[in-house]
C-alpha cells in the first residue's frame, strides 16, 4: 500500500509539472503571436505609405506638400514632425531639398 501511494504521488507531481510546462508554452506562444501581429501591422503600414509616396512622386516634380499629403493619407493618425533633417510621417522619414523635392526616404528601422 505504501508503494502505491508513492507511485500515485510521483505521477501526480509529474502531471502537475507537465501541465505547468504546457501552460507556460501556450502563454509564451500567445505573447509571441501578439508581437508578430503588431510587427506585421507596422510593416504593412510602412509599405502602404511607401507605395502612396511612390505613386505621388511618379510624376516628376511632386512637391513636398503632395508627398506629405500622400503619406498622411496612407497612415492616418500620425502628425508629421521634423527630426535630424527628416520630416517623419508615420513610419517613413523624408528629406527634401531647398526646392521642396523629395531627395531621400528612410524607414524607422534605419534611423
Amino acid at each position: 500500500m505504501k508503494r502505491s501511494t508513492v507511485a500515485i504521488m510521483l505521477l501526480g507531481a509529474a502531471l502537475m509539472a507537465s501541465n505547468a510546462w504546457w501552460a507556460y508554452h501556450v502563454l509564451d506562444r500567445g505573447v509571441s503571436l501578439t508581437y508578430q501581429g503588431e510587427s506585421l501591422r507596422e510593416s504593412q503600414e510602412g509599405l502602404s505609405q511607401a507605395l502612396a509616396v511612390i505613386n505621388a512622386t511618379a510624376a516628376h516634380g511632386a512637391s513636398r506638400t503632395q508627398v506629405v499629403a500622400a503619406a498622411q493619407k496612407a497612415a492616418p493618425g500620425f502628425e508629421p514632425f521634423e527630426k535630424d533633417g527628416y520630416l517623419w510621417v508615420g513610419r517613413l522619414g523624408f528629406r527634401f531639398n531647398e526646392a521642396g523635392q523629395l531627395v531621400e526616404t528612410v524607414s524607422e528601422i534605419q534611423s
